[in-house]
């Protein structure tokens, strides 16, 4: 069961992103997947001009970053992720 919510999710990602893509909607993508399942995605993508950057988790997903524009390592940069809090009274 949790295999075909799962499925269900990545469907709607890859519908959302060739939609909005054929749509003119964005020129670059970021992609936080290591599912090979979005190889044919990114690789269409490209077809449309647009750049998809795979967020990865080395090693996984070393298919999905190949066909990829580019790549970062999510691990290599996590020590860049800090929390801002926002001043008192700040909305």
């Amino acid at each position: 069961m949790r295999r075909t919510r799962e499925k269900r999710v990545d469907v709607r990602m890859a519908t959302d992103m060739i939609r909005l893509a054929w749509a003119a909607n964005y020129d670059i993508a970021v992609l936080v997947s290591s599912d090979r399942d979005f190889v044919p995605v990114a690789e269409f993508l490209e077809t449309r001009g647009i750049k998809v950057i795979h967020a990865a988790f080395p090693p996984k997903g070393a298919q999905l970053t190949a066909r990829c524009w580019g790549s970062l390592s999510v691990p290599a940069l996590r020590g860049a992720f800090r929390r801002v809090k926002s001043p008192v009274g700040a909305e």
